[in-house]
């Protein structure tokens, strides 16, 4: 029986750095919450963002909605003056950054009954993550977003430590990716936390976005061409090795791949194409139907609300020609003050709802 593909890759931004590297302190960091009113608001965010790109950084981008969002501000002033100065509401939600990085940390480091490799309730180091993988199998973008390795882990362990799923496993071959940044991965469990981009070298800064970095609406919006800023597109389209590795795995596939999924954290969200123009797919219906169907398995799970929505641009729907692509965004809700931050605790049921709302997918998409 010839098996379809379904591939899983999980979105981890980051960078590489020497080892020695000493850690970054974010103690005269804050998290501020951020109030739009109006599109003029919009318009003053964006224009804020890009002047202060080196002192800002913000963990959702401001949308048409005006829904609140978060944002890390380092010490220099000029922002929340000019925040104030446009007449744009805040609050400082978090006084410094480090002490949310710290209670992580502890929060990872608490005993396990588990012998071990740790699935449920530990963010493991990539050295770790290479070891079990050797032992059972292989997903991660944006080196920070450590919930997504988690959980994509969690669902290989699923796969093949368990029979419950063979029904899938007989008709679908899975590629699973959990550290496709692996560089910036290390990263942010070494150096600086809240690092997304790769390692690479670029002028005098490191890395490009690597979610920015494929040829699909390579460097349109949303993107940076300041190799400093954290959405630098990079120099090229594919100029990243990860994005380059990755494409050319699926190209090898993609004739005969039922599906790709991207895991990335936060934001509670099940997205689909379009997200980089205007209208909609060819199979819009098809993709808005089998979204729904994963929000729904997901709010059954641990009654978490998610959204679906056409908000995700994918070089494998566009280029290769992959029906059934989807980004799933997901804990915490973008109200949440500490972002992409999640304690440990929360991966088994954040993995479990994902889990869920992926297989609603799967088991429907040749329906």
């Amino acid at each position: 029986m010839l098996c379809k593909t379904l591939a899983f890759v999980a979105l981890v931004h980051t960078i590489s750095a020497a080892v020695s590297e000493a850690p970054v302190d974010f103690s005269d960091h804050k998290i501020v919450k951020i109030y739009p009113k109006y599109d003029t608001d919009l318009q003053q965010l964006h224009r804020l963002q890009r002047i202060f790109s080196s002192n800002v950084d913000f963990f959702a981008d401001p949308t048409p909605d005006m829904s609140p969002f978060t944002a890390l501000v380092g010490p220099d002033g000029r922002f929340l003056q000019a925040l104030n100065a446009s007449d744009i509401s805040y609050e400082v939600v978090v006084n410094s950054f480090q002490s949310v990085i710290d209670r992580e940390r502890e929060a990872n480091t608490r005993p396990s009954s588990q012998v071990g490799f740790d699935y449920d309730n530990k963010y493991n180091t990539y050295e770790d993550i290479t070891t079990e993988l050797k032992r059972i199998g292989s997903a991660g973008i944006h080196a920070r977003e450590w919930v997504a390795v988690a959980a994509c882990l969690w669902v290989t362990n699923q796969l093949v430590t368990t029979t419950t799923y063979d029904n899938l496993l007989d008709k679908y071959e899975f590629i699973i990716v959990p550290t496709l940044n692996p560089d910036g991965y290390v990263y942010t469990h070494t150096v600086n936390r809240k690092w997304r981009k790769t390692r690479s070298k670029s002028g005098l800064c490191f890395g490009a976005d690597p979610n920015r970095n494929w040829d699909a609406a390579f460097c349109e919006t949303g993107a940076s061409t300041d190799p400093c800023d954290d959405k630098y597109c990079g120099k090229s389209a594919f100029s990243e090795p990860e994005t380059k590795a990755m494409s050319e795995l699926i190209a090898t596939k993609a004739s005969n791949t039922a599906g790709y999924f991207s895991i990335h954290c936060f934001g509670q969200l099940f997205m689909y194409p379009w997200g980089h123009k205007a209208g909609n797919p060819p199979n819009y219906a098809q993709l808005d139907k089998l979204a729904h169907l994963g929000v729904d398995a997901i709010k059954a799970t641990n009654n978490v609300t998610y959204t679906p929505g056409g908000i995700s641009k994918t070089i494998f729907y566009d280029k290769l020609k992959i029906q059934m692509a989807f980004a799933i965004e997901l804990r915490p809700d973008r109200s949440h003050p500490d972002g992409f931050i999640l304690d440990p605790k929360f991966i088994k049921p954040v993995s479990t709802e994902a889990w869920n709302g992926l297989r609603a997918v799967i088991e429907n998409l040749d329906k």
